[in-house]
């Protein structure tokens, strides 16, 4: 591989490199307020025209800024006084701020509204622009998820059970019933095992063997659990947290024949492979 070596005179190539300095780091600008008193702390220092040694490195120290800086604005100072020393950029000088209105990302269609790549490219503006204005607050991220779409039936219905929620207390009031007495009652799935899972060996210790009749369909086994409203105590501690339990759509036979993996006769268990609706009651 060959390296194209840079040399000082190569930096007018790359402008952008002159505004963070040739060892990285963003340059910083000295008021003219600052320089003058840099200046006038040298002149107290020494006898003009001579900069007796270690004065420069003193003044440096004391204002934060490098020696080589400090150097340059002696130098100014002595070639042209207090008018060489200050800023000749014009005002309202520099790289402008890009302002991204509202309006243009509200009139970008919702499929280009997906990543800041594919916005930046539907504003026209570089990807880091339009991050920088996202972290000022000029826009937000919103994560959407799909709603049910609801008939009149049904939103009917929805508030005809909120309704039947109501409870009317012994002073004639009426209040949301506390829905202590009511479990919930919920499906999940498990895989047996992962497809892919990560564990931390010894050096000398042998890679586990994890096998399956087919990677496309992994075993999985359903759970039936229960659960209701945690209670609390008049201090809100915790005293119930509404696990009622967990348990697994499983039957328990006898062994039929032996095999490699448990004798004849033992007892073993296993998963419905169809769930019906009376089973699923008896359960």
């Amino acid at each position: 591989m060959n390296f194209v070596p840079c040399h000082l005179h190569d930096v007018s190539r790359h402008p952008h490199i002159l505004s963070i300095g040739l060892n990285g780091r963003k340059r910083r600008t000295y008021p003219n307020e600052e320089k003058f008193a840099i200046y006038d702390e040298l002149l107290a220092r020494t006898d003009p025209p001579l900069l007796h040694h270690g004065v420069v490195k003193e003044v440096a120290a004391k204002f934060g800024m490098p020696v080589r800086t400090c150097q340059k604005i002696w130098h100014k100072g002595q070639a042209g006084g207090f008018d060489e020393l200050k800023d000749k950029r014009k005002k309202n000088s520099g790289h402008k701020k890009i302002e991204i209105s509202p309006d243009a990302i509200k009139n970008v269609d919702l499929q280009q509204s997906t990543t800041l790549k594919d916005l930046a490219g539907a504003l026209g503006v570089k990807k880091s622009t339009l991050h920088n204005r996202f972290k000022e607050g000029c826009f937000r991220r919103h994560s959407n998820d799909i709603k049910f779409t609801l008939t009149d039936d049904n939103m009917k219905a929805r508030v005809k059970y909120c309704l039947s929620m109501l409870r009317e207390t012994s002073e004639g009031e009426k209040s949301f019933d506390p829905m202590y007495n009511i479990m919930y009652i919920d499906e999940k799935w498990f895989y047996r095992t992962w497809q892919n899972q990560k564990y931390y060996l010894a050096n000398d210790e042998q890679r586990p063997r994890r096998s399956v009749e087919s990677k496309n369909f992994t075993e999985k086994v359903m759970f039936l659990t229960v659960i209701t409203r945690p209670r609390f105590d008049s201090e809100g501690n915790c005293i119930f947290d509404g696990k009622l339990g967990i348990f697994p759509f499983t039957y328990v036979e006898l062994a039929q024949r032996n095999s490699r993996n448990r004798p004849r006769g033992i007892t073993c268990s296993h998963m419905y492979k169809i769930l019906l609706s009376l089973r699923y009651v008896n359960f």
